[in-house]
């Protein structure tokens, strides 16, 4: 989550998630953006080639799970 929070802001930030989604697509993974909270925060981890997100600004944490409309 540390790395995903103002990932927008942060270049540094940008090429380490670019890397590790880089390395984990090479390695058949796939990978997760834990705490998303923010259009900016999204739309960065998905030009970062992260497959799947997580965070408030798709659902509040729930005890079922509930598919937000992208």
């Amino acid at each position: 989550m540390s790395l995903v929070r103002d990932i927008d802001r942060h270049p540094t930030k940008r090429r380490v998630v670019g890397a590790i989604a880089t390395l984990c697509r090479e390695l058949g993974s796939r990978v997760i953006a834990e705490g998303v909270e923010t259009a900016a925060e999204l739309a960065t981890v998905r030009d970062a080639g992260i497959d799947l997100v997580q965070g408030y600004l798709l659902a509040r944490p729930a005890r079922e799970i509930i598919a937000p409309r992208l």
